[in-house]
């Protein structure tokens, strides 16, 4: 049966050299991760051709909505924590958003938080856009995101908001795209969209190497399985851009239904979509900054990914190593050079290569600039890191998350440790100068100031 590969039939394996560990159940192994390894290729391969047809028929409806007095108005709430590569440049390209009515509201947990310095530059220098500030909130459950999130949408003036993550910089068209994508819904209007997310790095000169493993995994893997879940109305919304209403929140039992659970974007669209709430993709890019991430921060970043999905829903989760074919091409890879078999061996590598060239080109579509060569080469090495991560998430009981240590368990959802201190509050230091040389200033305390009453 297996002639046609050019395995040994079981009455030569004797002649085989005794070095190699060569047996009818290691050939039998071999064609079950090459064929695993196929199907895996074409899954990946039919993902990213949803992917390019959503983005496909984005870039076809641009300008679709053109009058501004039809677009409600609407408040963007841009948590902040700290001062990430770009910061300034991310919340300058939503001040620049073109879009008649909208205003920005910025908030860190710490009063004392070096982005509100960036934040009052921004107001400086952008005078006609309304920009609040919420600085400090009293802790609403163990996501400090949420946290953050329940403090800014009580400075909100609109009901419609946009949560939109410090890190990505949207071009001029993004909050009508995202308006768009919610009017023309199968049931419009959506009750939330989400975005398709994609950054740059592997197509940038000297990107550090934490960011071009981010940029080729967020822009290959995470596009792919969001544009496919939406595709089969199985709503994976990913909540560095989310744009709802807050009357819908309150329906739903408000921030603190997800106060404790780390994946708290992914569960509101589970919410709104059980609630029978559309729940909408838009293809519009959304570029994500990456900066200086390190090797090690893109691991950690993708092992809490892992321990969250594997925790709410561990079918899906297991269904992952379809959109993952370099594992098993590469251990039948093996398999096959390890029986002297060179010419499926080599197959298995080609495969490996398709897969390769196919994230290329998804990639540079969705960057709309091309992704390098050099870079590229990193994509089965990040497949195998990823597939290290993936196996070990469902292992890992806790979680680092902000600096702080919680355990996580079913739905992700977070308890603290048995030796964790309690979280605590500081008040804003109103009289107080922020120490250090991004220190928040003057003019970031009349800001907080002015906008606080």
């Amino acid at each position: 049966m297996l002639d046609f590969l050019h395995l040994p039939a079981p009455a030569s394996i004797g002649h085989l050299p005794a070095s190699l560990p060569w047996s009818p159940p290691l050939s039998v192994l071999a064609v079950a991760f090459a064929a695993c390894g196929l199907l895996a290729l074409l899954v990946t391969l039919a993902a990213y051709a949803v992917t390019r047809s959503a983005v496909a028929a984005e870039a076809r409806r641009t300008g679709e909505v053109a009058g501004g007095e039809e677009l409600p108005a609407l408040s963007v709430l841009k948590p902040l924590k700290g001062v990430d590569d770009g910061l300034y440049d991310n919340l300058a390209a939503l001040a620049r958003q073109d879009y008649p009515r909208f205003e920005l509201v910025f908030g860190t947990e710490d009063p004392r938080d070096p982005a509100l310095a960036v934040v009052a530059r921004l107001a400086a220098e952008h005078p006609s856009v309304p920009i609040r500030v919420a600085a400090g909130a009293p802790p609403l459950g163990l996501n400090p995101k949420v946290t953050n999130l329940a403090s800014l949408a009580r400075r909100a003036s609109h009901d419609l908001v946009l949560i939109s993550d410090s890190n990505v910089r949207p071009a001029p068209g993004y909050l009508r795209a995202m308006v768009a994508a919610r009017d023309r819904a199968p049931r419009p209007p959506a009750a939330l969209v989400s975005s398709l997310l994609a950054g740059a790095a592997a197509a940038t000169p000297g990107a550090p190497r934490g960011a071009v493993l981010e940029d080729l995994h967020l822009g290959t893997f995470v596009a792919a399985g969001v544009a496919t879940a939406a595709a089969a109305r199985q709503p994976c919304v990913v909540g560095k851009s989310m744009l709802f209403r807050l009357s819908d929140l309150e329906r739903l039992g408000g921030w603190r239904r997800v106060a404790d659970v780390l994946a708290e974007d992914y569960v509101l669209g589970r919410q709104v979509h059980r609630a029978g709430g559309g729940v909408a993709l838009s293809a519009h890019v959304l570029p994500v900054i990456a900066g200086r991430r390190r090797v090690r921060d893109f691991l950690a970043r993708h092992l809490r990914w892992c321990q969250m999905r594997c925790r709410i829903h561990p079918a899906a989760y297991a269904a992952e190593v379809l959109l993952n074919p370099t594992l098993p091409l590469a251990v039948a890879a093996l398999l096959f050079a390890a029986g002297g078999a060179a010419l499926p061996a080599a197959l298995a590598v080609a495969g490996i290569a398709v897969k390769t060239a196919a994230d290329g080109l998804l990639l540079s579509r969705l960057v709309g600039r091309r992704v390098r060569l050099r870079h590229l080469a990193w994509v089965p090495v990040k497949d195998l890191l990823i597939a290290a991560v993936w196996l070990a998430a469902p292992f890992v009981g806790t979680v680092a998350w902000r600096g702080t240590r919680l355990r996580i368990g079913a739905g992700s959802r977070l308890s603290p440790l048995p030796d964790a201190a309690p979280l605590a509050w500081t008040e804003p230091p109103w009289g107080e100068r922020g120490r250090g040389e991004r220190g928040w200033g003057e003019a970031a305390r009349e800001l907080a100031e002015e906008t606080a009453r």
